[in-house]
């Protein structure tokens, strides 16, 4: 089997320091012979302070043949930065995979050959590196736990892995055409279908500055994903509203027959009770058909394809190759 030709596709605000210590890292790590290269993407996500690639000092010797610098027009999140990378990679016919990973240094350069070695075994599958062992507070640890959690629950699916990804290249065309890619690469993963195996990594610390995931980034993190499910979701709250809507009527039903059939009731508590029920019942109703209304409107509506639209967002591109 031939070395795979590979891509490394990463997003960066403002954090060109990180940067550039992630390029000089990647410049020295083997991801075959010593004859093997790979080319590095990066999307600069609408960045305050612009970076001449020109800077980067790329060694003859290097694991690094070229660079390139896609510059986005504004700043879409690092989701959807993600996907303009993929959806320029897509455009290549030169290249077996793509590696997606942070460019702040907590994906480490060091675990590509774990992922390649993984491909080399299932080339057709997606190799994700899931996080053996974390660095964060415990109250973070404790907030990825909950969106875990409420993702199982919700979606019927376990998301324990983030962006760091070898994707093969029939798979990045693939997720090119999935509306889903522009709000969360790793919930479109799972929806995709597409065959994925799971590599121990652990978690590395940051090259410079400081993590801009937050709490309200970890909450919208959470969102983005299970809007890919969507549909799967609110069917499942759907059901949820409804046993709820039953248990109001019965309890309707059951107040009716204890006013009138037997003298257990006290005055007044019988319609208390029915008014209690009532209003639990009418707001199951309408929460039921709002969502309904909402979700059926959004699939009327032409989807967002990163395939064809990310083009409109990319200001400008350059690259430099190696000596």
């Amino acid at each position: 089997m031939t070395e795979p030709r590979i891509m490394i596709v990463t997003a960066v605000l403002d954090d060109w320091e990180a940067f550039q210590r992630l390029v000089a890292e990647l410049g020295g790590i083997e991801v075959g012979g010593p004859d093997r290269r790979f080319e590095l993407l990066v999307v600069d996500d609408g960045s305050n302070s612009p970076f001449d690639i020109r800077q980067l000092a790329l060694p003859p010797q290097g694991a690094i043949r070229a660079v390139m610098l896609i510059r986005l027009a504004l700043n879409l999140g690092h989701q959807r930065a993600i996907a303009v990378g993929l959806t320029e990679a897509a455009l290549r016919d030169d290249i077996d995979a793509v590696v997606v990973m942070d460019g702040d240094g907590e994906d480490r350069p060091a675990d590509i050959p774990a992922l390649l070695n993984a491909h080399r075994v299932a080339p057709d599958a997606v190799i994700l590196a899931q996080r053996a062992r974390r660095s964060e507070s415990i109250t973070f640890k404790a907030g990825v736990f909950a969106y875990r959690v409420l993702f199982r629950v919700l979606a019927r699916q376990n998301v324990e892995f983030g962006n760091f990804a070898l994707v093969p290249m029939a798979a990045v065309r693939r997720l090119s055409h999935m509306p889903d890619l522009w709000n969360n690469l790793p919930a479109t993963v799972l929806r995709s279908r597409l065959p994925y195996r799971l590599v121990p990594t652990a978690r590395g610390r940051r090259y410079a500055g400081r993590s801009k995931m937050n709490w309200n980034g970890l909450v919208i993190h959470g969102l983005s994903a299970m809007s890919v499910y969507s549909d799967v979701i609110f069917v499942r709250l759907s059901m949820a509203s409804a046993a709820v809507a039953a248990v109001a009527l019965l309890g309707i039903v059951i107040a009716i027959v204890i006013r009138f059939a037997t003298n257990l009731a006290t005055p007044g508590w019988a319609s208390t009770v029915v008014g209690v029920f009532m209003i639990l019942l009418v707001q199951m109703l309408a929460a039921t058909m709002i969502a309904s209304l909402a979700l059926l409107g959004a699939r009327s509506r032409r989807p967002f394809v990163p395939k064809t639209d990310c083009a409109q967002f990319v200001a400008s591109r350059d690259s430099i190759a190696a000596p």
